[in-house]
């Protein structure tokens, strides 16, 4: 297998969106990315039917999916968002600040409903926004690093 891209990785992990599928092709290091909707259409439908009652887009999100599905070894799901729990990075950033004031008023931001509003309006507010996002990289390139590790997969971080 081709070794796969960390940063490629860690980037579509930044990406994830609900009701969408993620994978990694294990022979061409490619991730594909595929809406819930066209897996289960794809599961369903029986062999010799037609695609025809479905949009030209539909249709070829549909056939992904049955490649998926065909080819269903040369695949692996990467994590989802509950795997990555971005709260927990979030904390692990608000714990890493070395300034005491400000640690603590990161800290009561991600406390309670809201948090990741206050969160994103505290790291702008005081300045550490490219710190949080460097952070975040970082800690979704180590995640990144684990998943590949756990199923064996080469890889490179550029």
């Amino acid at each position: 297998m081709k070794p796969v891209i960390i940063k490629h990785i860690a980037d579509t992990l930044d990406c994830l969106m609900d009701e969408w599928k993620y994978y990694l092709n294990k022979k061409t290091g490619e991730i594909v990315e595929i809406q819930e909707e066209y897996l289960s259409i794809a599961e369903e439908l029986e062999e010799d039917e037609e695609l025809g009652s479905y949009m030209d887009w539909e249709q070829d999100s549909i056939r992904e999916a049955l490649l998926i599905f065909e080819n269903w070894n040369d695949y692996i799901e990467l994590p989802d968002k509950y795997e990555i729990n971005e709260y927990s990075i979030m904390e692990s950033f608000c714990y890493s600040i070395n300034n005491e004031k400000l640690r603590v008023k990161l800290c009561n931001a991600i406390s309670g409903r809201g948090a990741f509003r206050r969160f994103k309006d505290a790291i702008i507010r005081y300045g550490v926004e490219n710190e949080w996002y460097n952070f975040k990289f970082e800690a979704l390139c180590k995640i990144a690093r684990d998943w590949c590790d756990l199923h064996e997969i080469p890889y490179v971080e550029e």
